[in-house]
Parts: structure tokens; sequence; C-alpha cells
């Protein structure tokens, strides 16, 4: 049995019922004296098997604890002494609540039901699965709620994806942990705000990295332009997919550099995200000469109804597609880099500025907002939310929220749509039609809004309990 590489303080020790104090102290070796809550759990080397760490959860006789005991059982290769002590340690040793709920979550949409897919899904919690993965090669921090976000927001690639998925999402969502950590880093060392600061909701956000390229794109579960014959629940996402709908941590370091030669980063995120939003979609803005057709020093506008002498088709990654709702973020970089411009509509710019601010650690997720315009027509515009740490609140950059006026009516009947990363995977790609509104659980609903409430609330700042509600809970 290999030796375990866990840690705790004497502080977290004490913090556990008397049982569990004497169960751990027998399962050490060695207790630090120190009670940092920011160094990685110190080694104590022990020879418990797997049994020994599932038998202490199910003594507590407490959810979500003895739960995760019997979901940890059932993970087919959960056979790492280390490992599940690992996640047994970060159960139990946790002081803040934000990891019980963690763990409340992931018990409670984790496991995918068979009756949403036509192909054999898992039968176990795949999001545990990850947490176990990364448990496998990393260690955990105290109250490690940013590992707990990866693997919660990646089970359901483990879930639709096949055995090439499973092993990119295994081997990527540790290359994501230790790249946030790094991000973290440079984010003290800058005096910015810590992402690991953040609360839970923001680290899922942050987690996210396929931004709405599940939704819209050729690799989307849901049809549109580039995707004809979607995924839905029909067939597993192969590797081709996955590594389209995801930004990896190449381009995420790439894009970094790209930042700060660009001086576009700024200790305030609001700074931060207004740089880029300007950078890309706002320096500049002319029209093409196409009624409601835009240009800008950095952005080549595709939209279908405005600028159709545009639309085109393009090769990406070796697939013929429509030069717009393309949503490839390690693509779309490129393509900025190479011509000094990015391509595509307001969702292609948005997953650029998604991708470009979670390098630096800012969780961001694309939304958006659906007008009606009569009874059979409809118009959209996409952008991000951010959350602003200073101000413990979710933002959006002002000019997004404001390309409209003048052309439609602020009480204008709206809708506010926002991406839900796939905490709870059940019924995660139902989509429906609703009036003239193509609706799907994967986004958040604010119905029968208006125009000018959603403009009112984003620049004041929607208080980010709020959006624990929409993304965790809704």
């Amino acid at each position: 049995m290999p030796s375990e590489i866990v840690t705790y303080t004497t502080q977290q020790t004490s913090l556990l019922s008397p049982t569990l104090r004497t169960s751990q102290t027998v399962a050490s070796s060695t207790v630090s004296a120190s009670a940092s809550e920011t160094t990685l759990w110190i080694n104590v080397n022990a020879t418990k098997p797997v049994s020994y760490y599932i038998s202490l959860l199910k003594s507590t006789q407490t959810q979500p604890y003895a739960q995760l005991a019997w979901e940890l059982q059932a993970l087919p290769d959960a056979t790492n002494a280390t490992a599940v002590a690992k996640i047994t340690y970060l159960t139990l040793n946790a002081t803040n609540p934000e990891v019980k709920e963690a763990f409340q979550l992931m018990i409670k949409g984790g496991t995918p039901s068979p009756s949403d897919f036509q192909y054999t899904v898992p039968n176990y919690n795949t999001e545990l699965q990850v947490l176990y993965w990364l448990a496998l090669e990393n260690e955990f921090k105290k109250d490690d709620t940013l590992a707990l976000a990866i693997a919660m927001i990646n089970g359901l690639w483990v879930t639709m994806g096949d055995n090439q998925v499973r092993e990119a999402v295994e081997r990527d969502t540790s290359d994501f942990l230790a790249f946030f950590r790094e991000t973290n880093g440079l984010q003290k060392q800058r005096g910015y705000y810590a992402l690991e600061d953040y609360p839970l909701e923001a680290k899922v956000a942050l987690a996210w990295t396929a931004n709405s390229a599940l939704r819209d794109g050729p690799h989307s579960i849901f049809r549109g332009p580039n995707s004809e014959n979607p995924y839905r629940n029909k067939r597993r996402m192969d590797l081709a997919g996955y590594l389209w709908d995801t930004v990896n941590v190449t381009t995420l370091r790439n894009m970094r550099t790209f930042m700060d030669d660009e001086k576009i980063v700024a200790p305030d995120t609001a700074v931060t995200v207004g740089n880029l939003e300007h950078y890309l979609y706002f320096s500049n803005v002319r029209s093409t000469g196409e009624k409601g057709g835009m240009d800008s020093d950095h952005w080549y506008y595709v939209y279908e109804d405005l600028t159709p002498n545009r639309v085109a088709t393009i090769i990406v990654d070796g697939e013929p597609v429509k030069n717009y709702v393309i949503n490839n973020v390690d693509w779309l970089f490129s393509y900025l880099v190479q011509n000094g411009k990015g391509i595509g509509q307001c969702g292609d710019e948005a997953a650029l500025v998604d991708g470009f601010a979670k390098s630096f650690g800012i969780a961001t997720l694309p939304a958006g907002r659906m007008v009606k315009l009569s009874e059979n027509t409809r118009t959209g515009h996409g952008y991000v939310v951010y959350y602003q740490p200073k101000t413990i609140d979710w933002r959006v950059y002002e000019n997004q929220l404001y390309m409209d006026i003048g052309w439609i009516p602020g009480g204008s009947i709206a809708y506010f749509t926002i991406i839900k990363p796939p905490v709870n995977q059940h019924a995660y790609l139902r989509d429906w039609m609703e009036g003239v509104f193509w609706c799907g659980t994967m986004t958040y609903l604010w119905r029968d809004t208006t125009l000018q409430v959603i403009r009112d609330t984003f620049v004041k700042g929607l208080p980010t309990s709020q959006m624990k509600q929409w993304l965790l809970y809704s």
C-alpha cells in the first residue's frame, strides 16, 4: 500500500468530533503544529487501506459524508488509498461551509440519469470521478473549493465523452488546477484580487472553459447555423468535439502574454474587462456600409442578417464551417494573432473575452439578452458577465448593454440568459421553444423582464448571492 500524502493542522483537527479526532490521530504518524490555512496539507505517512477511509466517512452518520462514502465505493477505479484519503480529509477537515456545499451539490447532480441519454452512461458519480483523478496527481489545499469546482463542472464530459475524451479530461483538469493556482500566485504578486478567495459560484464559473460552445457551434448540443446534426442525447462526444468546445491551458498562457503585451490588464477587474471589450469590439467602431453592419479596429463583424456579403465557409481545425458562431477559442485566438482582428458575431467575441479573462483568473460566463420584436420575431445579443471581487457582485461592460440603444425601446419585453456550468447534470441537455425564444436547461432564464431592467441590473451589479441561486440551484 503506498504511503499517504495527507495533511491537516492542529486547528483543523480540533474542529472534529472527539470520535473523529481519535480516528484521525490513529491514521497519522505526524501532525504539524502549524495552523496555516494557505499551505498545502503536510505529509502524513500511513498505510491504511481504502476501506478505512470509507468507514471513517460512514462513521460520521451525517450527510453528505456517509453518502460520499457510498459514492466513492461505486467508482470503478477508486483503489488508490492516497487519493481516497485526500478526499476524506478534504471533507472532514473543512472549516469553510462551501466545502460541504460543494459535496452536497456533487452528490445531487453528479451521477447522470440514464433517461437523459440514448446511449449507455456511467452508473456512478462522474464529478466525484474527476475529483478522484485530481487527487491522484495533486495535493489538496485546506478547504480547496477550487479543486472541487473543477471536478464539479467537468463530470459532464466524462458522462458524455468517449474513452479518448475521458483520458483528455483526466489530463486537462489536473493542468487547469495547476494553472489556476499559478494564476492565483500571479494575482497576489501584482496586488490583484486572488481567485482562491472567490466564492464557490465564481470558482465554478472560472473553471468552466467551454464558453457557450455546447449550446452554439459546430459541436453543440442545440441546433444552429453550424450544427445541423447536434449531439443532443444521441451519440457520445468525441475528442474532436471536446477539443473544439474547450480552451486549452497553452492557449490561456498565450492569451495572458498577449494581454500583458497589449497593456490590457489592470488591478481592477472592471477596468481589465473594459479594456478587453474595447480592444476587441469597440475600438473605432464604424459602419460597414450595410444596414446595421459594423466594423472595428480589431474585429471583423459577421452577421447573417446584417452583413450577408461577409458570410463565407472557412476551414477550422480541418472542418468546413460558416465564419460565425464558431466558438472555438483556441482557433479564434490564433486567428486574432495572425490577422490582427477577431472574426464572427457577438457570441464569438464573448467566447474570446471569456478565454482572455480566465487567463488572468477573472470569473466570467457567456450571457446575453433576447428581445421580442413582434409576435414572430426576436433579436439577441451575447456578451460576458464577470465577477467583480471589489463589490462582490456580477457586472457587464456598459457598452455591451447599450449597443442596441436607439433602435430597441428600453421597455421591450426581454429574456436574460446565462450559461449554467453543468454542476447538476440532470436534464442538462433538455431544450424547448418558449414563445419566440429558444431555451434550454443549460442556461438560466430570467423571464419577462425588460431591456432597461437588464441594463440597470448589470451596471449596478447583481449580488453574487443571487448569482449563486441562478448557477447552482435553479
